[in-house]
């Protein structure tokens, strides 16, 4: 694979998307011959991902339902490399992800699902060139979430501090993969500048 595959995670409301779409518009302007930019962002809105938000928003137990999310998140995964991902990065493209199997791994995990487990049904799937965890505490990210939608099924507080230590452990626990933790919680810019120094130590801009 020639393109480039970046990830961001981390619990709603800690910039993730905000940070995705950035990162991309950055990149176009800095090297306007690096124009195959993909963004793109998981769970995706085929039938999979479809099946995922209505269960999400039906249940209200942020630990029922461990084992049909993990069956319906590595499907709608495998199906989201098949038809963009893979293809993309065949080409050359820059993959820009909002979510990939490290949400998996972090959230069913905090819902109870042995780690060994979910690796295991990852096996074979691209890593990632760089994966940043925005890392922010819960309480600051429910206050953003408040402001603007209401609280889900896992934007629980005693959930949230849980999934944030599992979200946290994933540098440990996949030492062979490159998982950088940024400090969410200073200004967007800094923020956003601590991304850029990141992946300029990694070789991975385009200049």
């Amino acid at each position: 694979m020639d393109g480039r595959f970046i990830v961001f995670e981390g619990m709603d409301g800690c910039g993730k998307g905000e940070n995705t779409k950035r990162l991309a518009s950055f990149l176009f302007d800095r090297s306007k011959e690096y124009d195959f930019i993909v963004v793109t962002h998981e769970p995706t809105y085929g039938k999979h991902g479809v099946q995922i938000r209505k269960l999400l928003k039906s249940e209200t137990d942020p630990y029922r339902s461990a084992d049909k999310l993990l069956e319906l998140y590595v499907k709608d995964r495998i199906e989201h490399l098949k038809e963009v991902i893979t293809p993309s990065l065949k080409e050359g493209a820059m993959v820009i992800c909002d979510r990939y199997k490290y949400s998996t791994l972090a959230f069913q995990q905090t819902q109870g699902i042995p780690l060994e487990k979910i690796i295991k049904m990852h096996d074979g799937m691209p890593v990632p060139d760089v994966v940043f965890i925005l890392d922010i505490p819960p309480e600051g990210a429910l206050e953003r979430l408040r402001e603007r939608t209401a609280v889900e099924k896992f934007e629980k507080l005693e959930f949230m501090k849980k999934l944030r230590e599992n979200y946290l452990k994933l540098v440990d626990q996949l030492p062979k993969e490159k998982i950088v933790v940024i400090n969410a919680s200073k200004s967007r810019e800094s923020v956003f500048e601590s991304i850029v120094k990141k992946l300029d130590a990694a070789n991975i801009l385009p200049y």
